[in-house]
C-alpha cells in the first residue's frame, strides 16, 4: 500500500465533545525562540562501558562550557553542530584512549564499535512534527541505532519518532544498556543466520548453519494476542540464542516495520512452513517420549543424570513444535520446566504457536530468570521490547500521529478508555461503569446531574466545540468496537456542567462493531488504537482482553481495570488499579508436574514461585509485577 495513500474517514469527522472553552496559554516568539536555540546546540553524548554504568562525565562538562560559547558565536547553527560535532569526537578519543589500547585482537575492536552509541544526531526536538508539546529526545530512548545519513530514519518514523509522543520517558523508562548491547549482538547474528543462507532447504533437512538455530513465530487471533505473542516468541529467541523468523501467513509485516537491519524478518516465500509445522514433533509428545526412555534407561528413575544430558539433548528432534494456547488439553505447560528447556536447546527449527503472553512462565526456569533480571532490573521486558519490536510502517504511522495531532497534542490530561464488548452488544450498564471509574479515579471531574443543558443549548454556549482552536482540558481516548460507549460519555459532558467547570474532548478512531481479524483495514485500525492508548497519560482496560494490556504494557503504565466488569455494582469501586503492567497468562500452568526435574521444579502454585511473577489483580492470570 503506497504511503500516506489513504487516511480513513473516521479520522477526518470524529465525534467530538466538550465543555466552554477556557483561555489558554502559548508560549511567547521569544521564550519558543529561546527553547530552540538551546535544543539546536546542545550535545548530550552517552558513553557506555561494559558494565553498562555511564561515563566521561567530564567531557559531557566540557561541551557543555562548549556548547555556551558557540551560541556566542555568530556563526550558523549548521557551523555550530560541525564544530561541536568535531570536538565531541576529539573528547572521546582521548576520553577512552586507555580502552582502545586494552583491545588486542579485532574481534575485540569489533565488539567495541558494535556498543558504542552514534553521535552524530545526540537529540531531536520534536517541535520539528510540529506538536505543541515542547520534548527533546535524546539518543539514549532509541532502541534502534541511527548512523549518520542512516535511510532508517525515513524508511521507518515510528523508530524514531515514537517517544515524542510517549509520557513515559523519564530515566526509569530509558532502554537497559544491557540490553541494548544485546540487540546489537541480536542483529549481527540474524543476518548472519539468514542473509545467503537457503533456509527452505535446511528446514526441510532439519539443518542448520554452524551456530544459528531457528525460531519460526506463526499468529493466532486478534491484534493483541499477535502482538503480546510475537513480544514473547522474540523475547524467547534472545534467551535460547535463536533467530526468530515470522511466518508469512501472519502479514504482520505489511503493518509492522522490519526491526533487523540488513536481514529480513519473514520466511521466503516457498518455505514450506505449514507443513513443517504440523509434521514437527509435539511439545507433550517428545516430553513423554523422553520420560519413557529415562524410566527404563534408569530404573524407574525420572531424572537425567547431568554426565547424560548432553547425550539426550543431542537425540533431540531436529524440529519441534510448541503450540500453547488456552484451550488445548494438552497444553504443552512443560515447556515452562527446566529440564525441558534444556533438552529443547539440541532443537534446530522450533515452531512456536501461541495466543498467550508467556512471559511470566518464562521466570520459572532458573536460567532464564536470571537473564531478564539482568536485562530488565525494573522487570518491563515486555515494555521495551514491544517498543523495539512493533513499530508501525510509515502509512499506518502518518495515520497515528495525524489523529494524535488533532484531538491529544497539548492537552494536559489525555486518557484511554478501552471497553471491550464481550458479547458483541452495546450494554448501558458498561457506560454507567466508564463514567463511575472516570469519577471515582479523579480522571474525570463529576458531571452536574440537576444542571442540563439540550443539544441546542450546548452549541449555543460553545458546550460542544468543533475546529481547530478549541481549547480542551481533559482529552478522552475511547477504544471499542461499539461506539455507543464513546457517545454515551461524550454526551454525559457536552449536556452537562462538570464541578471543576472543565473543557472534556472524547473521541475514537474506530468503530467496527466486530472483530474482523484478517481484513487489513480491521488489522490496521487496531495496530492504530494499540499505539494510541499507549500514548496516554493513563489508562482503564477490560479484564480478559489482550488489546488494552497490549497497550498498557507498551506505554509502561500499570492500568486501572474495571471490576465486575458488565455488572455495575454500585455499592462497590467500578475500577481498580493492577499490579501487573503489562498484558497476564491467562491460562497459565497451575498444578503442573514437571516430570523429568526434581520435585520442587514443578509449577503447583505459580503464584507463590518466585517474586517478580503475581496473580494479576482484578484479571485472570499471571502478571509481572514491576519493579
Amino acid at each position: 500500500m503506497p504511503e500516506g495513500q489513504h487516511y480513513w474517514q473516521r479520522w477526518r469527522s470524529p465525534f467530538v465533545a466538550g465543555l466552554p472553552i477556557k483561555e489558554g496559554k502559548e508560549c511567547s516568539e521569544e521564550a519558543e525562540a529561546s527553547l530552540q536555540n538551546h535544543t539546536g546546540s546542545a550535545m548530550a553524548i552517552s558513553l557506555h562501558g561494559e558494565d553498562g554504568q555511564f561515563k566521561g562525565f567530564n567531557i559531557l562538562n566540557r561541551m557543555q562550557v562548549i556548547a555556551k560559547g558557540l551560541r556566542g558565536k555568530r556563526w550558523s547553527l549548521r557551523v555550530q553542530l560541525v564544530v561541536a560535532t568535531m570536538v565531541a569526537l576529539v573528547l572521546v578519543l582521548i576520553g577512552f584512549q586507555k580502552d582502545w589500547i586494552l583491545l588486542e585482537s579485532d574481534a575485540d575492536v569489533r565488539q567495541a564499535l558494535l556498543k558504542m552509541p552514534f553521535v552524530g544526531n545526540p537529540s531531536f526536538n520534536c517541535s520539528e512534527l510540529d506538536l505543541k508539546e515542547e520534548k527533546v529526545v535524546l539518543e539514549t530512548q532509541h532502541y534502534q541505532k541511527f548512523p549518520v545519513g542512516s535511510p532508517r530514519k525515513k524508511l521507518c518514523q515510528s523508530m524514531f519518532q515514537q517517544h515524542c509522543f510517549r509520557k513515559n520517558s523519564g530515566p526509569d523508562h530509558l532502554p537497559p544498556q544491557k540490553f541494548l548491547s544485546l540487540l546489537r549482538d541480536y542483529e549481527v547474528q540474524h543476518a548472519r543466520c539468514t542473509v545467503g543462507q537457503n533456509l527452505t532447504h535446511l528446514a526441510r533437512e532439519g539443518d542448520v548453519p554452524e551456530g544459528c538455530k531457528y525460531l519460526v513465530w506463526k499468529e493466532m487471533d486478534g491484534m493483541g494476542n499477535q502482538l503480546l505473542s510475537l513480544v514473547c516468541a522474540f523475547l524467547y529467541s534472545l534467551l535460547t540464542n535463536r533467530t526468530m523468523l515470522i511466518s508469512r501467513q501472519s502479514h504482520i509485516d505489511q503493518f509492522l516495520c522490519n526491526p533487523f537491519p540488513s536481514s529480513s524478518w519473514v520466511l521466503p516465500a516457498d518455505f514450506p512452513e505449514m507443513e513443517l509445522r504440523r509434521g514437527s514433533t509435539r511439545v507433550h509428545a517428545y516430553l513423554q517420549k523422553t520420560l519413557d526412555a529415562v524410566n527404563e534407561k534408569y530404573g524407574g528413575s525420572n531424572t537425567i543424570p547431568p554426565s547424560d544430558l548432553s547425550s539426550f539433548i543431542d537425540a533431540a528432534p531436529k524440529r519441534l513444535y510448541a503450540f500453547i494456547i488456552c484451550c488445548d488439553e494438552r497444553r504443552d505447560h512443560q515447556f515452562f520446566c527446566p529440564t525441558a528447556q534444556k533438552l529443547f536447546s539440541g532443537v534446530n527449527w522450533f515452531f512456536y504457536h501461541s495466543h498467550e503472553y508467556t512471559l511470566p512462565g518464562f521466570y520459572f526456569i532458573p536460567e532464564f530468570r536470571d537473564k531478564l533480571n539482568d536485562w530488565f532490573p525494573h522487570h518491563d521486558g515486555f515494555m521495551h521490547t514491544s517498543r523495539y519490536l512493533l513499530n508501525p510502517h510509515n502509512f499506518l504511522w502518518a495515520e497515528i500521529t495525524q489523529f494524535y495531532k488533532q484531538h491529544m497534542d497539548g492537552v494536559p490530561k489525555q486518557i484511554g478508555i478501552q471497553a471491550r464488548s464481550w458479547r458483541g452488544d452495546y450494554q448501558p450498564s458498561i457506560s454507567q461503569q466508564i463514567s463511575r471509574c472516570a469519577v471515582e479515579q479523579n480522571l474525570l471531574p463529576k458531571a452536574i446531574a440537576e444542571a442540563k443543558l439540550n443539544v441546542t443549548e450546548a452549541l449555543e454556549k460553545g458546550s460542544i466545540q468543533s475546529g481547530e482552536n478549541r481549547h480542551i482540558d481533559v482529552s478522552v481516548l475511547v477504544a471499542s468496537l461499539r461506539g455507543e460507549y464513546r457517545d454515551n460519555l461524550a454526551m454525559e459532558y457536552a449536556t452537562h456542567p462538570n464541578v471543576d467547570n472543565l473543557s472534556v474532548s472524547v473521541v475514537s478512531a474506530s468503530n467496527e462493531l466486530r472483530q474482523k481479524t484478517g481484513d487489513p483495514e480491521h488489522d490496521e485500525k487496531a495496530i492504530a488504537d494499540i499505539w494510541l492508548l499507549s500514548f496516554m497519560h493513563d489508562l482503564v482496560t477490560t479484564p480478559f482482553s489482550t488489546f488494552g494490556s497490549t497497550a498498557s504494557g507498551m506505554a509502561g503504565i500499570v492500568p486501572l481495570l474495571f471490576i465486575n466488569y458488565g455488572d455495575d455494582k454500585l455499592n462497590e469501586p467500578a475500577c481498580g488499579r493492577t499490579n501487573a503492567g503489562g498484558p497476564c497468562f491467562i491460562v497459565y500452568p497451575k498444578n503442573q508436574p514437571c516430570d523429568l526435574d526434581p520435585p520442587r521444579a514443578s509449577i503447583f502454585d505459580p503464584d507463590q514461585k518466585v517474586p517478580e511473577v503475581k496473580m494479576c489483580a482484578f484479571n485472570p492470570g499471571l502478571g509481572i509485577v514491576t519493579a
